[in-house]
């Protein structure tokens, strides 16, 4: 009687060495370009500048999604400011002098909520007005 036994070529450690030679340069020559395609760790976070100068916020109108979390990047161009969303409770002093605040915040109510100063800076800061709009997440 005749057995024929089919086995796979002996896979040596030579084998090995010589794989990891031919991919361990291939490895090298894409880590930059896989590096590049990964994502970057992701901040979540909208960032939105605002300026504040005699008696005007610029954008005068921030429109965000309820639930959205954003970092207001706070600017004054002239004087001393305040930031304030009273509905909110949130307010903030912006120095003169060109320091940026951050100020954070994820809305839990969707509205329209208007943004004064809380630091008196002059004969038009009755008027100093926007709006942060909250709109229902799509």
């Amino acid at each position: 009687m005749l057995s024929v036994v089919a086995s796979a070529p002996a896979f040596h450690t030579h084998h090995m060495a010589r794989i990891a030679r031919t991919i361990t340069p291939t490895l090298f020559l894409a880590l930059p370009f896989l590096v590049g395609l990964a994502p970057y760790a992701v901040d979540p976070t909208r960032t939105i500048d605002v300026t504040l100068s005699r008696y005007a916020f610029s954008p005068e109108r921030i429109e965000v999604l309820l639930g959205e979390r954003v970092r207001l990047n706070v600017v004054s161009a002239d004087r001393a400011h305040g930031f304030q969303i009273r509905k909110l409770g949130l307010n903030a002093r912006i120095p003169a002098g060109g320091t940026t605040m951050n100020v954070e915040l994820t809305p839990t109510e969707a509205g329209t909520f208007e943004i004064t100063c809380s630091e008196y800076c002059g004969i038009g800061h009755g008027r100093m007005k926007a709006w942060l709009i909250v709109r229902p997440d799509r």
